[in-house]
């Protein structure tokens, strides 16, 4: 087990104002100060081993703000504060299907936040599978890893306007030297 609680007390907090459209990657650097920021919250997480084949850890994350008022929140593009979610969940499950051979399940939840011009990000649940492999060769130490990310096709934006692949695969070998 593991907790943790976090307390931001910033004064003269910078709110870097993209005045560009959603994904058009235009900006114009506008940047307005918010006297007075916090950002308080707090994490637990749980992980636990069920013998040598199973792994699972499991994290809940809380995050709330508050923030002096400018007079100019409504004429920002966006206002980053408000773009944290208050919730967050992971869940995480590994087994060992063989010698260095892990199948990994995970998955995520994030709650739904607001955005550009008081409009809002729907929460969403991403689901993640894979399978990575650990080998040695002349010496050296290998893992190979097989993924798909968000399985379900969600449809999510982590950030207003980019929209997330639905689907996403991949591969990966790394080396430890």
């Amino acid at each position: 087990m593991r907790s943790a609680l976090f307390y931001y007390d910033i004064e003269d907090f910078i709110n870097d104002n993209g005045i560009a459209s959603p994904g058009t990657g235009i900006g114009s650097n506008c940047l307005y100060n918010i006297d007075h920021f916090k950002l308080y919250g707090g994490e637990i997480e749980a992980a636990v081993r069920l013998g040598e084949r199973f792994r699972a850890t499991a994290a809940y994350v809380y995050q709330k703000y508050d923030a002096d008022k400018s007079g100019f929140e409504e004429d920002w593009t966006y206002y980053l504060p408000a773009l944290l979610p208050k919730h967050k969940v992971k869940l995480l499950a590994r087994y060992k299907v063989w010698e260095d051979g892990w199948l990994q399940f995970s998955s995520r939840y994030v709650a739904s936040r607001k955005t550009q011009k008081g409009s809002k990000l729907e929460d969403y649940i991403t689901v993640d599978v894979g399978f990575e492999q650990g080998f040695k060769f002349n010496g050296m130490e290998y893992t190979a890893k097989a993924f798909v990310n968000n399985i379900t096709g969600t449809d999510y934006e982590e950030i207003a306007g980019y929209k997330m692949p639905k689907y996403l695969w991949g591969f990966q070998v790394g080396v430890k030297f």
